[in-house]
Parts: C-alpha cells; sequence; structure tokens
C-alpha cells in the first residue's frame, strides 16, 4: 500500500497475506472488495494533490492484485552485459528539444497503442514488438502489430518467467528476420505461454543488403539516448520499478505508484538509479514538462 498509518491498510495487508487463493476469498468476500475500493479511493487523490509529486496514480485492474501476483509480473527480467559497440550517432545531428514519435509523420504509425502482459511475466517480448513496430511501419507504410506472443512461445527463453531483448532478436534472425502480425498470432486471453505455432510472419528487413540489427547506446547517456531517439526511433530500455518482496522501503513505495502510474513524470525520491533491472518497456520520445526533462 502506499502509506503506513492507516488501520485500513494493515487490515488489507494482513488479509491478503495470509490467504492462499486470493481469487477464491474475494470472490467470497464482496465486503473486502469494498473495503480496497474505499481505500484507494481515499489515499490517491490525496496523493494526486501533493504539490511535489510530478505524476497522478489511478484505481487499476492490479488494484486487488496481491503482492506475489504483482512481483512476478517484473521479477524475471534476464539482462546480460552487451559485448556490442556502441551505436553510432551522426555528429551533425541537431537534435531538437523535444521529440515524439507518436505524434509526427517521418513515419506515421510508429508508435502504436500501450498493450497488456496480463499475468505474464514478458515485458521483454512486448518491449521488443514496440521496438520493431516502427521498422514494419518504416517498410510497409502502415502502422501494424507485431505479436509478443510468437517472442514468448518460440524465442527459447523463459517464456512467461522471463526473457531478454538479444534471445529475442537472434529468434527473429533466425526466423530470416521475421514475425507475426498479433492477429495472425493473437495473444491468448490469460496471457500464458502455449506451444510455439511455426508461421512465415512479415519481412522486418526491407531488403536483403539491409538487415535488420541492434546496436547498444552506453548505460546512463541519456543526452546520447535522445540522439538515437531522434535519428533511429524507439528505443528498449530495461529499469527497476521497485518491488514488494523484501524490506526496502523505497522499492516498495517505487512498486506500489508505478503499478498505479497513469500521467507525467515518475519520479520517486530516494529511488536507486541501477539496481535489478525487471522491466522493458520503449522509449518513444523526450521533452520537458513543467520544467522537468523527460
Amino acid at each position: 500500500m502506499l502509506a503506513h498509518m492507516y488501520p485500513l491498510q494493515d487490515f488489507i495487508d494482513t488479509t491478503l497475506s495470509n490467504i492462499n487463493n486470493r481469487k477464491e476469498v474475494i470472490e467470497n468476500n464482496p465486503a473486502l472488495v469494498h473495503h480496497i475500493y474505499q481505500y484507494f479511493q481515499v489515499v490517491y487523490p490525496r496523493q494526486d494533490t501533493n504539490p511535489s509529486m510530478t505524476f497522478k496514480l489511478k484505481i487499476n485492474q492490479l488494484s486487488d492484485w496481491t503482492d506475489e501476483e504483482r512481483d512476478a509480473l517484473h521479477t524475471k527480467l534476464n539482462v546480460k552485459p552487451l559485448n556490442q559497440r556502441p551505436a553510432q550517432s551522426r555528429d551533425d545531428t541537431v537534435v531538437p528539444p523535444e521529440y515524439d514519435w507518436t505524434n509526427q509523420t517521418r513515419v506515421p504509425g510508429a508508435v502504436t497503442p500501450v498493450k497488456d502482459q496480463r499475468h505474464c511475466d514478458s515485458c521483454y517480448a512486448f518491449g521488443v514488438v514496440g521496438a520493431l513496430e516502427k521498422t514494419y511501419a518504416e517498410i510497409y507504410k502502415e502502422s501494424g502489430l507485431l505479436s509478443p506472443q510468437e517472442l514468448i512461445d518460440c524465442s527459447g527463453q523463459g517464456g512467461c518467467d522471463g526473457g531478454d531483448f538479444v534471445p529475442s532478436f537472434h529468434y527473429i534472425k533466425r526466423n530470416h528476420y521475421r514475425l507475426n502480425l498479433e492477429k495472425d498470432y493473437p495473444s491468448t486471453l490469460d496471457g500464458k505461454q502455449q506451444k510455439c505455432q511455426k508461421r512465415d510472419g512479415v519481412r522486418l528487413s526491407s531488403n536483403s543488403s539491409r538487415t535488420l540489427k541492434y546496436e547498444q547506446i552506453p548505460d546512463g547517456d541519456e543526452e546520447y539516448m535522445k540522439k538515437i531517439v531522434y535519428e533511429r526511433g524507439l528505443v528498449y530500455i530495461s529499469f527497476n520499478c521497485g518491488e514488494r518482496k523484501g524490506n526496502d522501503t523505497i522499492l516498495r513505495e517505487v512498486s506500489d505508484k508505478f503499478d498505479h502510474y497513469a500521467s507525467g513524470i515518475f519520479d520517486v525520491p530516494g529511488c536507486p538509479a541501477y539496481r535489478n533491472l525487471n522491466h522493458a518497456p520503449v522509449v518513444v520520445g523526450y521533452g520537458t514538462e513543467n520544467g522537468i526533462d523527460y
């Protein structure tokens, strides 16, 4: 929960931590659901009126999940050091002060709507397809949803138990730089791994002389990343979005707020700069909001 001085919080935490089957208990305890809903209705507006906060929270589908369920979504991102040369940016590039791939005409459809990984620890797959959907739009001159489910099922990683960018990319390379669209290889309704269904997919390399490849951006170099975002497109990244287990109060606070993020610049004071990378989204732009760079 987001605070420590509310009796209702203690009631919710104790109740949810002592049950083996949350679904059955909640289904048979509408009073508990009502208490949880009332709690968030009181606490979240209070957080939103905090003048020091740069972002807003809202109740969502994670609000009644247990600590274990929420941690399971982002605990097994298998990030390994890359022996890869840094990406080469054009030295003469003039980078504008802000840029947003969701709102430009260079490559219409480069950014598709936000996706839901459901109960599957598969952010790596969603991050990879998010970065590659700009490539698809560039080649086919239309927006296209690529299939994270194919990477979950077929890339030889952990499926819903985690993975990373590089093995996902190598799978696409072995598949002759092809990946299916979401409509041809749809996600499962429960967000779980299934048996790999081999299909040809769409080609993500425009011709034989221009093959798909990846490059590494130096860790923590945000100015360099701005240039790459502007010049090349969407960038797959990883960061720590907090965790509920353990005694680290800062990481618990980060997890609570990240899981209920609604809008704004997500910034929790005291959050460690680099520790236990456990989530993988894509960067689609940069800029300044209310005097704060993002």
